[in-house]
């Protein structure tokens, strides 16, 4: 049967007060300096992890921000090239316009050219032609008519020859 002892009942409230002293000492000591080094490490991860993202943060608006400053960059030099574009047009019509009046002018210039030889090849046959006459009028005895009909035949001939 069971019986109960004072002694026994002592001791055993002693041994378990020198047990938890004996644990308090060695053991929770350690487990409580562990627990609250764990405690601070997951307090620091949790600040580092919070630095991290205003971080994160910071730089994509950066990011943000010279993104933008790239898109209007490349607006500025899409209008630079637009501008040198119609520029270059511009000047590569002026060059056009300025070697067509060339070309106009030198084309005026070689039909007067060619205008005044066909002038002098005209004047030059019309010049034998008045020394052939004036030889035909001075070998024949003539009369004011004979004249007056040499002078239409003379006449008639010019035109004939300048449209033939």
């Amino acid at each position: 049967m069971l019986n109960i002892s004072i002694f026994n009942i002592v001791c055993t409230i002693l041994n378990l007060l020198i047990l938890y002293w004996v644990f308090r000492k060695f053991l929770f000591g350690r487990v409580d300096a562990i627990l609250e080094r764990r405690r601070e490490e997951v307090d620091d991860a949790n600040k580092a992890a919070d630095k991290a993202i205003e971080e994160a943060r910071a730089t994509k608006k950066e990011y943000e921000e010279k993104i933008s400053l790239a898109d209007e960059e490349k607006q500025q030099i899409l209008a630079d090239i637009k501008k040198q574009g119609y520029d270059e047009y511009d000047r590569i019509i002026a060059d056009a316009q300025k070697k067509s009046q060339e070309i106009i002018t030198e084309a005026r210039h070689n039909a007067e050219t060619e205008a005044d030889r066909t002038r002098e090849i005209y004047a030059a046959e019309l010049k034998e032609m008045v020394i052939d006459a004036a030889t035909k009028i001075a070998a024949t005895k003539h009369s004011s008519a004979e004249d007056s009909n040499l002078y239409d035949k003379f006449i008639d001939e010019a035109v004939a020859n300048k449209n033939g």
